[in-house]
């Protein structure tokens, strides 16, 4: 028997059978007992002295008796059977059919059917199970979409340097393009930018792996994000905005890694900056004991609340077009992430659309020091 529904019926049946037979060898034997010390009672003591012979004892109302209370026996344990089975089939459905349910579901989803769900309409064990299939699969589709874009993407940011690589290149060999000083200049910028791409490829991949730890020291954030400032002074200058930093005189130092401390900062304001038309950006630091919260401000174009969600996914832009000029390689900001997730700490934004946007880091001031080895 493969149907689980029809196991469960056989089982719960059989055990009902088992009950009901059992009883009536109970019920019979006791019953019979009880009558030949009835017939006894009566002072029926010569049929008594027949070898214990209880045809002999009995008249014709008494065998009537007997046979009639058999029967009664036999109708009775008709009933209780037929409701057994009645039961026994409800029951194995009850069990078996979310579990048919699930079953078929998950041949869905080894199908390539992730849109597929089980229905949760109880709170035991098997619509635990329902719901924990639910979530799975929910997850299971976000990651094929993340990892879907994330190869687009790839595929999208490679395309469009190695274009123009090789149509410069061959405008070279065919002698339609004079290789000067300013066209080396201009292919060099696209290799630099494929070779940043593929970096930062390689340091999402280690970190999420774990196989790219943070080399902690002790870091003055006050010199840090001063150096982080002065670097990016030039950008916010060619669009005329104001950069600003704002540090709390008791912020403590922080054990961290300098170089990742220097990018995450650096990504957020890069990113704040971009995406600021016109007006300010401003970096403030402040820690509570046990961490150091660091906030880039700005008041530029603000994200709307279905993509707030996603800012920090592979090549994803609130600009959906792709542009250099509108933003990097979409790789940024996942940095930020995980670089964030190896020191413990965390990432997230607060935005309004047309008013600006939060961006807020996270920092334990002393996680994982055990991994700090003294020299």
């Amino acid at each position: 028997m493969h149907s689980l529904q029809l196991r469960v019926t056989v089982t719960v049946f059989a055990t009902t059978v088992v009950v009901v037979l059992g009883l009536m060898l109970v019920v019979n034997y006791q019953v019979s007992e009880n009558f030949s010390s009835y017939l006894y009672m009566s002072g029926m003591h010569g049929m008594m002295m027949n070898h214990g012979n209880m045809a002999a004892m009995m008249g014709a109302p008494e065998r009537q008796f007997l046979i009639s209370l058999r029967y009664s026996l036999a109708v009775a344990a008709g009933v209780m059977l037929l409701i057994g089975a009645v039961v026994s089939y409800y029951l194995a459905r009850s069990i078996a059919a979310p579990v048919i349910d699930l079953n078929r579901a998950v041949n869905d989803v080894a199908a390539g059917n992730l849109d597929v769900a089980v229905a949760v309409d109880r709170q035991d064990e098997v619509g635990q199970l329902a719901a924990a299939f639910n979530a799975m699969t929910a997850k299971l589709k976000a990651n094929t979409v993340l990892r879907q874009r994330f190869l687009a993407g790839v595929a999208h940011e490679l395309r469009t340097p190695l274009t123009i690589l090789k149509a410069n290149l061959e405008g070279i060999a065919d002698g339609v393009i004079v290789p000067d000083q300013e066209q080396i200049k201009s292919l060099t910028e696209e290799v630099d930018r494929l070779t940043k791409m593929v970096g930062e490829l390689r340091d999402l991949s280690l970190l999420e792996t774990g196989q790219l730890t943070p080399d902690y020291t002790e870091i003055d954030l006050h010199a840090t994000l001063r150096q982080v400032i002065q670097k990016s002074a030039p950008l916010a200058a060619e669009k005329n905005l104001a950069l600003s930093l704002k540090i709390d005189d008791s912020l403590p130092r922080i054990w961290a890694d300098a170089g990742m401390l220097q990018q995450m900062v650096y990504n957020l304001l890069l990113n704040a900056i971009r995406y600021t038309p016109a007006g300010s950006v401003t970096v403030t630091a402040k820690g509570d004991g046990t961490a150091v919260t660091i906030e880039v401000i700005d008041t530029g174009i603000g994200i709307a609340a279905d993509d707030i969600e996603h800012i920090f996914d592979y090549f994803y832009r609130v600009d959906p077009a792709r542009t250099k000029q509108s933003g990097g390689t979409g790789l940024g900001l996942a940095l930020v992430k995980q670089m964030a997730l190896a020191h413990g700490g965390q990432v997230y934004a607060t935005s309004t659309p047309g008013q600006g946007s939060t961006f807020t880091l996270k920092l334990p001031l002393r996680a994982r020091q055990k991994r700090i080895v003294s020299p």
